[in-house]
C-alpha cells in the first residue's frame, strides 16, 4: 500500500528525486550512535524495497549532470543513495549488497581518517569505528561507485577560518583524485553545517554538487551546492522508508523546512551579535585596565572576525 502511494505521488507530483543519507552498518552501536546505525538486514530490506518499486539509482554528480539537462522526465523514477564518513563496514556491506541490487551509490570521505578510525567522534564514544582504507576506496570505486570528499577531518565548516576551509576542501579532492585516479566532483557537509561562506569555497575548488542535512527531495530547482537528503535512521523499516520518500516529495513540507531553517539561522546570526556585543564590552574594560594587552587582543580578534560567518542560507 506505501509502494502504491508512493508511486502515484511520482507520476502526479513535482518532478523531484529524493536523496537518502546513510551513516554506518553495524551491530554494534554506542546509545548517543545508536539511530544512525543500521544493521546489514536493514539495508537489504530497503534495497529490496527500492528494486521492487522500480527505482533507478544515480550518483550524486550523475544526478546533477541528469538535472542540468532536464530531468527527471514525468513518471520517472529516481533515487540517489549517499553514505556519510567511509566507514569499513560501507565496504564489507553496502558493497555486496549494491552489487546484487545493480544500484550505485555516493561515499563521502573525510580523508585525513582513511585507514584508522572515526576520531571525531571520541566524545561520543564512537571513536573507535574502523575507517575504509585506499585499498577499499579503490575497490569500492572500480566497482563504478562515486567517491566525494567530506572534508578533510570532518570539520564543521562554518566555524573554521577562511585559511583551513580552503584547506578542508582542496585537501580531500585533490588526495582522493590522485589515489584513486578518478575526478572528484562532489562532497557532503560534515554534520550538515554549511553557510553562504562555506559554499562560495565549495564551488571555488571545483565541486560540482554537494549535500546537505536538508530533509526534503531534490528538484531541478534545487542549487547544487545545496542539494538536500532524507536522513535514514535504525528503526527505518521498508514501510517506514516509503512513507519518508512520500512526505519528502511535499512542496508544502519543502516550504515549512526551509522557513524553519531560516528562522534558525536568524537566531544564529542574533545570538553572534550578541556575543560580540559583549565581547566588545569586555574589550573595553580591558584597554582601561591595560592598553597594550587588549590591543593584542582586539587585533587578533579582529582576524578572526574576518573569517566569520555570514547568514546561514535555506
Amino acid at each position: 500500500m506505501c509502494g502504491t502511494k508512493a508511486r502515484g505521488q511520482v507520476m502526479t507530483g513535482i518532478k523531484s528525486v529524493p536523496i537518502l543519507s546513510y551513516h554506518a552498518l553495524s551491530e554494534a552501536r554506542s546509545e548517543g550512535f545508536y539511530r544512525w546505525t543500521l544493521s546489514a538486514q536493514r539495508l537489504a530490506g530497503h534495497l529490496d524495497y527500492l528494486a521492487r518499486e522500480g527505482y533507478r539509482t544515480l550518483t550524486i554528480s550523475a544526478l546533477a549532470k541528469y538535472f542540468a539537462r532536464g530531468g527527471p522526465r514525468p513518471g520517472e523514477r529516481l533515487i540517489a543513495l549517499t553514505f556519510d564518513d567511509a566507514y569499513a563496514d560501507f565496504h564489507t556491506v553496502a558493497l555486496p549488497l549494491l552489487a546484487r541490487y545493480q544500484m550505485t551509490a555516493t561515499l563521502f570521505v573525510p580523508t585525513g581518517y582513511v585507514g584508522a578510525k572515526s576520531l571525531w567522534m571520541s566524545e561520543e564514544g564512537e571513536g573507535e569505528r574502523r575507517i575504509a582504507s585506499w585499498a577499499a576506496l579503490r575497490e569500492i570505486a572500480e566497482a563504478g561507485l562515486e567517491i566525494g570528499a567530506h572534508s578533510h577531518t570532518h570539520a564543521e565548516l562554518d566555524l573554521v577560518s577562511s585559511q583551513e576551509l580552503t584547506g578542508q576542501l582542496s585537501w580531500p579532492k585533490a588526495e582522493l583524485e590522485q589515489r584513486l585516479g578518478r575526478p572528484v566532483q562532489s562532497m557532503a557537509y560534515p554534520y550538515g553545517r554549511y553557510n553562504r561562506r562555506v559554499r562560495a569555497a565549495v564551488a571555488q575548488a571545483g565541486y560540482l554538487a554537494a549535500c546537505t542535512m536538508n530533509s526534503w527531495a531534490a528538484t531541478r530547482s534545487s542549487n547544487l551546492l545545496e542539494l538536500p537528503r532524507i536522513p535514514v535512521f535504525q528503526h527505518t523499516d521498508a514501510a517506514d522508508l516509503a512513507q519518508r520518500l512520500f512526505v519528502s516529495r511535499s512542496a508544502a513540507r519543502r516550504e515549512m523546512l526551509r522557513a524553519q531553517r531560516a528562522a534558525h539561522s536568524a537566531v544564529g546570526s542574533a545570538a553572534q551579535a550578541a556575543s560580540v556585543l559583549l565581547s566588545n564590552r569586555m574589550l573595553h574594560s580591558q584597554v582601561q585596565a591595560n592598553p597594550s594587552l587588549a590591543y593584542r587582543a582586539l587585533t587578533n580578534r579582529g582576524s578572526a572576525e574576518r573569517d566569520g560567518r555570514p547568514e546561514v542560507t535555506g
